[in-house]
């Protein structure tokens, strides 16, 4: 085979292989990964629902400040922001809540990877809260099934449920907590 066949037969596989390896890891998560719930939290109804999707706020993503561990409170009053994290979580009453926010990755057990986005009042006005992201906001929805989420939302009984393998959360699906 001439050598710019080769050539020709590499630049054309080469963006097929980049494609193929941007789905490993999610493929892997939903395949291999152990599920768990977490609750939501209310969001401002006239922003939860927009065309064909759900956006979703956690009770894990604010997590009071007296669960970070000193390197993390330490780097954050150093300015540094967008402070990648670990989470590890422990089942409680039907749903999975944060134990603490390390930089150290847990080495065992169910954790979440995410980034700690700011530290501020929480939604009480008075206990300090530290704002995780873990990049699980948006549920694509049936076209004109966003409704009863939403609703459920609003009131707080809307449940995720979430696979999650290395600290990596895949979405699976959403239900309406009785």
């Amino acid at each position: 085979m001439p050598r710019r066949t080769k050539q020709l037969i590499l630049a054309c596989l080469l963006p097929i292989v980049i494609l193929l390896g941007m789905t490993v890891t999610p493929l892997y998560t939903l395949l291999a990964g152990e599920e768990i719930t977490l609750k939501t939290v209310p969001v401002d109804p006239t922003d939860l629902f927009r065309g064909d999707y759900v956006i979703l706020q956690y009770e894990a993503e604010e997590i009071p400040a007296q669960l970070l561990e000193k390197e993390v409170k330490t780097k954050l009053e150093q300015g540094e922001s967008n402070l990648e994290v670990y989470v590890p979580l422990k089942l409680d009453e039907g749903a999975h809540v944060p134990t603490k926010v390390s930089l150290e990755k847990p080495t065992s057990g169910v954790y979440l990877k995410g980034r700690v986005q700011y530290v501020t009042a929480g939604r009480d006005g008075i206990e300090e809260v530290a704002y995780v992201e873990y990049s699980l906001d948006k549920y694509f929805v049936e076209e004109n099934t966003g409704l009863e989420l939403e609703e459920a939302s609003a009131s707080g009984n809307l449940l995720a449920k979430v696979k999650v393998k290395n600290g990596y959360a895949y979405l699976v699906d959403l239900s309406i907590q009785d």
